[in-house]
């Protein structure tokens, strides 16, 4: 199956940034549900979870391949991560977990150490949920 493919067939995607003190944020988006969920560990009334009309399920597909997740995904699986990534001062982490359709699971994450495309995957997640995804 093409990496295209792949991003066809996402069921869920969810995506946790999290600081050393505990705080962060989780989104999930499930596909075949048509719906978001929002977890603020910053402030426990921010929760929210909602349904997302099918145009706004098509672009947030449509914009998942430019992000490259599932490229940098393995790639930090495979130990891969400095050619992919910049490591941070910061001493936050990252998490992702994708399901496929046919019930393949991506787990990927890291600490210190981001993406060089983080920010292509944030501005899509901003975007959906209206919500600044970056931690304080």
């Amino acid at each position: 199956m093409t990496e295209k493919e792949m991003y066809d067939i996402i069921e869920i995607l969810e995506v946790e940034i999290s600081s050393f003190r505990g705080g962060g944020y989780k989104v999930r988006f499930d596909f075949a549900k048509s719906l978001l969920s929002w977890n603020d560990g910053y402030m426990w009334n921010n929760n929210f979870m909602k349904f997302m009309p099918a145009p706004q399920i098509e672009k947030l597909r449509a914009s998942l391949p430019e992000s490259g997740i599932l490229t940098w995904m393995e790639k930090y699986n495979k130990g891969e991560h400095e050619e992919i990534g910049n490591p941070t001062a910061n001493p936050s982490s990252w998490k992702m977990r994708v399901r496929l359709t046919d019930g393949t699971e991506i787990v990927s994450g890291h600490a210190r150490h981001f993406p060089k495309d983080w920010m292509k995957i944030r501005a899509i997640i901003e975007d959906a949920t209206e919500c600044v995804f970056r931690l304080r």
